[in-house]
């Protein structure tokens, strides 16, 4: 994989952070961990869940407020709408959760539903800085089987549908990715590489990264041309 790390290796610290990624892909785990490097959070869904141990890592006004905001469009997270339009009442609850975090530099939030609303949060906070993580499309769609009732086709599908918004600010702003592993050591190099580039420290002992907690798939079903070129083309950006 290509090395991609360009200015934002020398950053300055960012003071608010977007985590984007594509449901079951890791975004709590590198969530978690920008916690643990001093990233203020809030209060979160932290409870432990039947399919996220740990917890979903995400402010709740957040998480449904984007949800009826999708529905307010046709769609839901696993419909994604083909535009979203804030409106008086959306956008209200989200400046409310912006005020809610001034004087706690730096900061964090994730909700995956935010690749789909994204454009909005940027309108009123363009110095957003975004950070992004995908995983292997076999191993989401499993996942999402598993947890869902979800047809592979449909989680391969959702899978496209999210990644080609991260591929789109991956490759139209500065928003750094790693890919989600559950090699030993692999994730702990990768979640300390990306929190460098937003100029925060690495906890010396890192302890919220569990490789033994997500379920990985030994599937080796040959995935469709277009996802695995997709998925290609994030590699080639990611940080190693």
């Amino acid at each position: 994989m290509a090395d991609h790390t360009g200015p934002a290796e020398t950053a300055a610290r960012a003071r608010a952070i977007v985590v984007l990624g594509m449901h079951r892909s890791g975004t709590s785990a590198l969530t978690g961990s920008l916690a643990e490097a001093g990233a203020y959070l809030g209060n979160v869904l932290g409870q432990s869940i039947a399919h996220n141990r740990k917890g979903l890592q995400e402010p709740a006004s957040v998480l449904y407020m984007q949800e009826n905001l999708l529905q307010a469009n046709g769609g839901s997270w696993d419909n994604p709408p083909r535009t979203v339009e804030w409106n008086k009442l959306h956008s209200a609850v989200r400046d409310l959760f912006l005020e809610s975090r001034e004087g706690f530099e730096p900061w964090a939030f994730k909700d995956p539903r935010t690749l789909l609303t994204l454009e909005g949060w940027l309108d009123v906070r363009p110095d957003l800085a975004l950070v992004g993580i995908f995983r292997d499309p076999l191993a989401v769609a499993h996942s999402l089987q598993r947890r869902n009732g979800f047809p592979l086709m449909k989680g391969l599908s959702l899978w496209r549908a999210y990644n080609e918004r991260l591929l789109h600010w991956a490759s139209t702003r500065a928003c750094p990715l790693i890919e989600f592993s559950t090699r030993p050591g692999e994730m702990t190099v990768r979640l300390g590489r990306l929190i460098r580039t937003l100029g925060l420290l690495p906890p010396l002992a890192p302890e919220f990264f569990d490789p033994a907690l997500p379920e990985g798939t030994d599937d080796t079903t040959a995935l469709p041309v277009d996802i695995a070129t997709l998925y290609s083309r994030l590699q080639e950006r990611a940080l190693v």
